[in-house]
């Protein structure tokens, strides 16, 4: 079997809220990840190092995990991480770190694994009556001078105009612009701020998007994991294809929706951010999934199999 990549992960912020979670599996050398369209539906991954490529971390707060790198590092896993920082307003993003915090972690994170390994992702770019193109650009200008010495390159992408986030967004931010043409002055006026700055520019599945200064996003890189390994990659390797223009290596996601706890209106993994909150409080780090315990049926197969849960009543 070809190692995987693990990302770790797109629909929750496992640094932040679950490490204690994360260290313990890699130490079983597996865990269970639920279907996203048929949560009865599990999946078994090997946390294996010969079964692992390497590791994409997806974060706010990276701050739980800092302490423990070394052992990450001691059992051979390379890993980068796609580090969001955007200091939107809290009525966006409710429980999000303090910008201070988050500039000050991202620092540190970057001080310990190298600037090539932290990707600050300025996403998604939002345009409403709250946050306007004036009020973005003296943003980004401001973040980009406090995150330029720590990384090499910025991720942006526009917010997408799912059901659950126009609905959410719809709460508390009036006028929320969704079409892509209403971003591209915002966008060439961040590509000026970060070349400013020796900074790259990268968009994240925009493929209608055409701005001189501003490349197609690879978020999840087995290239880049490959080259930290010290090791050739092989002359193809395939392509995840979740969405249009994702560029993205395939990768085995091991999070689950609705179990973030920072509360962005505009998630598309987070649809009940109560559920979510809730989810954090009954965690059991000791789990072999992150939201419960399973139990495989003898009737499974393979690494997809049915299965019962193990976990204490709700409550």
């Amino acid at each position: 079997m070809n190692p995987r990549v693990i990302s770790a992960s797109r629909r929750t912020d496992i640094p932040a809220f679950y490490t204690p979670w994360f260290l313990n599996r890699l130490r079983a050398g597996f865990c269970f990840y639920p279907n996203p369209r048929f949560p009865q539906q599990f999946h078994r991954v090997s946390l294996l190092p010969p079964d692992v490529l390497g590791l994409v971390f997806w974060t706010r707060h990276a701050a739980p995990l800092l302490p423990h790198l070394d052992e990450l590092d001691r059992a051979g896993f390379p890993y980068y991480f796609q580090y969001t920082v955007t200091g939107y307003p809290r009525t966006i993003e409710r429980h999000t770190p303090p910008t201070d915090t988050a500039v000050q972690t991202f620092a540190e994170l970057s001080r310990r694994v190298g600037a090539a390994r932290v990707i600050w992702r300025y996403d998604p770019l939002l345009l409403c009556r709250e946050v306007t193109p004036a009020w973005q650009h003296d943003n980004f200008r401001r973040l980009a001078d406090a995150l330029a010495p720590f990384t090499q390159r910025v991720v942006v992408s526009v917010v997408d105009p799912y059901v659950r986030t126009q609905r959410r967004l719809g709460r508390t931010a009036d006028g929320v612009q969704y079409a892509l043409e209403a971003y591209t002055d915002l966008i060439s006026l961040i590509v000026a701020e970060a070349q400013a700055r020796n900074l790259c520019v990268h968009a994240c599945a925009e493929s209608a998007l055409s701005i001189a200064g501003i490349t197609p996003s690879r978020c999840v890189d087995a290239e880049l994991l490959y080259a930290l390994r010290g090791a050739t990659p092989p002359a193809r390797v395939r392509l995840h294809r979740q969405r249009e223009g994702c560029l993205c290596h395939a990768s085995v996601d091991i999070g689950v929706n609705d179990s973030c706890g920072f509360g962005c209106r505009y998630c598309y993994a987070t649809n009940h951010p109560e559920q979510a909150l809730a989810t954090i409080r009954r965690h059991d780090p000791a789990w072999n999934c992150l939201t419960q315990d399973v139990v495989l049926d003898p009737r499974g197969e393979g690494d997809k199999a049915a299965a019962t849960m193990n976990r204490p009543a709700d409550g």
